[in-house]
């Protein structure tokens, strides 16, 4: 069974992704015009991930301190530019 959800982002806001199931690993594709930045849990505007427009990239759900691995439901994406996001369970 494959855990995907793709929905329009408006630019210059945070939309959230909750997924159905936890996990470690999310592949997260950007089809919007501009570039979009991707976190895990909370947004966070020093710590995320940016992928460029029509490129997709892996997130791996870590503790920032220890290193140890987390599993989450939950991602936010905030977009420069309004498009769509697909977020896959890998």
């Amino acid at each position: 069974m494959i855990f995907c959800k793709r929905r329009n982002c408006p630019a210059g806001q945070v939309t959230e992704f909750y997924m159905q199931i936890s996990g470690l690993k999310w592949k997260v594709k950007n089809f919007t015009e501009g570039d979009i930045y991707v976190s895990l849990g909370a947004y966070d505007a020093c710590d995320n991930l940016r992928i460029a427009p029509g490129a997709c990239d892996v997130l791996i759900d870590r503790d920032p301190r220890t290193g140890t691995r987390r599993t989450s439901r939950k991602i936010q994406v905030y977009a420069v530019s309004e498009g769509e996001v697909e977020v896959v369970y890998v």
